[in-house]
C-alpha cells in the first residue's frame, strides 16, 4: 500500500488586517483545491492564531513558508520551532522566482507612458533578504525592458516616489495590511500602486512546487 502524502503546512506571517487575513485564507483554500487528496493546514508566525508551535506534531509534514524573502523567520524562528519534529521538512520560501515576476507583471498592468517603476518589498535587516529583493527587481526589469528602482518599507518612500514621479509601484507583498496602506499613502498624487500579490494560479503552483521539491530532495 502506498504511504499517504505528507500534509502541507502553510506558514504565514500573520496580520491584524481583516482583509489581509481573508486573502491568506482564500489562498489556502486555492492551494487545498488544487490537490484535494493532500491535507493542507495554515498557521501563523505572529499576530493571529494558530501559531506555528501549536500545530506541529509527529505527522509527516512539509512546511512551506508563505514568505517572499529570507530573514529572521526563515533563518531562525521556523527552524527552531520544527527542530523537535523530525518528520517535518521545511521547504524553501517563495522568492525569488520567475512565477512571482509573472504575478507582479499581472498585478502591475500596463505602465503609463512616462512613468517609472518601483518594486517595494517588506525589507529585512538581513543582507540575504536585500539580495533576493534586488534579484527580483532585476528579473522584473528584464521582463519590462526598463529600469526598476528597488525599495523597502524601511526607505523614505514619499521622497523616493517623488523623485520617480509619475511612478508605477509593483507591490511585493502577499496581502493587504498596514504596509499596503503605507504604500498607497506614500504614492498619493505621485502615481499608482499595484495590488498585493494575493490569490493567483501562479502563486498556487509555486507553493506546490516548493512542496514537491522538498519531497524530491528527501528522496534524493
Amino acid at each position: 500500500m502506498l504511504e499517504a502524502a505528507p500534509r502541507l503546512l502553510l506558514v504565514a506571517h500573520g496580520t491584524a488586517s481583516a482583509a489581509g487575513s481573508a486573502t491568506t485564507a482564500r489562498l489556502t483554500d486555492a492551494v487545498r483545491t488544487a490537490r484535494p487528496s493532500i491535507p493542507v493546514d495554515l498557521c501563523f508566525l505572529d499576530v493571529v492564531d494558530p501559531r506555528l508551535p501549536d500545530v506541529l506534531d509527529d505527522r509527516p509534514t512539509v512546511l512551506v513558508p508563505l514568505l517572499l524573502s529570507t530573514g529572521y523567520h526563515v533563518q531562525t524562528d521556523i527552524p527552531a520551532a520544527v527542530a523537535p519534529y523530525p518528520a517535518t521538512r521545511v521547504a524553501r520560501h517563495l522568492g525569488p522566482d520567475d512565477r512571482l515576476v509573472t504575478l507582479l507583471l499581472d498585478r502591475l498592468g500596463p505602465v503609463p507612458a512616462g512613468a517609472r517603476v518601483a518594486l517595494v518589498g517588506a525589507g529585512s535587516s538581513r543582507p540575504e533578504a536585500r539580495a533576493e529583493l534586488e534579484e527580483t527587481g532585476r528579473r522584473l526589469a528584464a521582463q519590462l525592458g526598463r529600469d526598476v528602482r528597488v525599495l523597502t518599507m524601511g526607505d523614505d518612500l514619499r521622497t523616493a516616489f517623488a523623485a520617480l514621479a509619475p511612478v508605477a509601484v509593483a507591490t511585493y507583498l502577499l496581502a493587504d495590511g498596514q504596509f499596503v496602506d503605507t504604500l498607497q499613502a506614500a504614492a498619493d498624487g505621485l502615481g499608482q500602486v499595484a495590488p498585493p500579490l494575493g490569490v493567483h494560479p501562479e502563486l498556487v503552483r509555486l507553493v506546490w512546487d516548493r512542496y514537491d521539491r522538498s519531497l524530491d530532495s528527501a528522496l534524493g
